[in-house]
């Protein structure tokens, strides 16, 4: 992946921290983790649905970015790096435990609410949050994926493109239609782009 530009706080320290942990650094190391931890904690629950897998996979793959740190690739945008690295890792986990003939999707379409709702909703017992992740429930379990990555975890469309294996222009088309379903939703699509507003101003 190419590298990115870092014209924000949050991406010189990463460049530093990610710097660092190539040279050996341990303190880089746990600096990563705690920025990125729970958000990493949350996404993953989302794909899995299991908070004790979540947390083994966000461990291995920082375990594996120290073992292996002599030949990780001096510039990536390390948001991403996490986030495709722990997806990977669910994925496999999930493929190596679940019945044949299913895949993640369909565990996902099982729960509701959806795992990322009871997470939001137990960890910050908001209600204006309650109301949000019901209305982000008119949305396809993809829908969801989408926008979740995009407006939440701050990642551009060829990223999600690359972290879902998807063309970037049907991410587009999935995150128009997402916010086209949450527009027809007045008051929820209204908090919906509240809370939006508020994260970007």
């Amino acid at each position: 992946m190419q590298g990115y530009p870092y014209d924000t706080e949050e991406a010189n320290e990463d460049r530093q921290r990610w710097t660092a942990l190539i040279g050996g650094d341990r303190n880089a190391l746990g600096a990563l983790f705690d920025a990125y931890a729970r958000q990493l904690l949350v996404y993953g629950y989302r794909i899995c649905g299991d908070k004790t897998m979540a947390r083994d996979a966000i461990q291995d793959v920082f375990v594996n970015l120290w073992l292996y740190r002599a030949s990780l690739a001096p510039e990536v945008r390390v948001k991403f790096y996490l986030y495709k690295s722990l997806r990977r890792a669910l994925l496999k986990q999930m493929a190596a435990t679940r019945p044949t003939g299913t895949d993640e999707w369909e565990n996902l379409a099982e729960a509701q609410p959806s795992p990322e709702a009871e997470w939001v909703v137990s960890e910050t017992e908001s209600q204006r949050s309650h109301r949000l992740l019901q209305s982000l429930s008119v949305l396809s379990d993809r829908e969801r994926e989408v926008i979740s990555l995009k407006y939440f975890s701050d990642l551009k469309i060829r990223e999600i493109a690359a972290l879902l294996e998807l063309r970037e222009q049907t991410v587009s088309n999935t995150l128009q239609n997402a916010l086209n379903k949450l527009r027809k939703h007045l008051v929820l699509g209204f908090l919906f782009c509240q809370v939006l507003f508020e994260k970007i101003f």
